[in-house]
């Protein structure tokens, strides 16, 4: 199985920290996992919100096409080991949008974030 990380997307476990009410959309990364198991895309193309952060870096969503609550969605790194990076940021609750060249911290480091509401 040869599965690619984003560079282009803003990878939620990766680049933020998840927290609960941050829109987010389905990766390049999980859809392609999705195809190759023959599972159905859960957001039907569109985007959702983060209804609760797990301690073990998996996050639920509400799919805003199909108002249904999946859960699981692997965000990062557990005990150690990097898993995968399943959910994108398109929006949090504060306003945030993706970083653009210009804003990006030159630091590489995300700035620091409660990780659980």
């Amino acid at each position: 199985m040869s599965v690619t990380i984003s560079q282009a997307e803003r990878l939620i476990g990766r680049d933020v920290q998840p927290r609960v009410g941050m829109t987010v959309k389905l990766t390049e990364q999980a859809l392609e996992r999705r195809s190759e198991t023959q599972r159905a895309d859960p957001s039907k193309g569109g985007t959702g919100v983060i209804v609760k952060v797990h301690p073990n870096w998996t996050c639920d969503v509400m799919w805003h096409n199909t108002k249904k609550v999946r859960i699981g969605y692997a965000c990062g790194t557990a005990a150690g080991k990097v898993r995968a990076f399943h959910l994108a940021l398109v929006a949090d609750e504060f306003g945030e949008r993706p970083s653009t060249e210009w804003n990006r911290p030159k630091t590489g480091v995300i700035p620091s974030r409660a990780p659980y509401v």
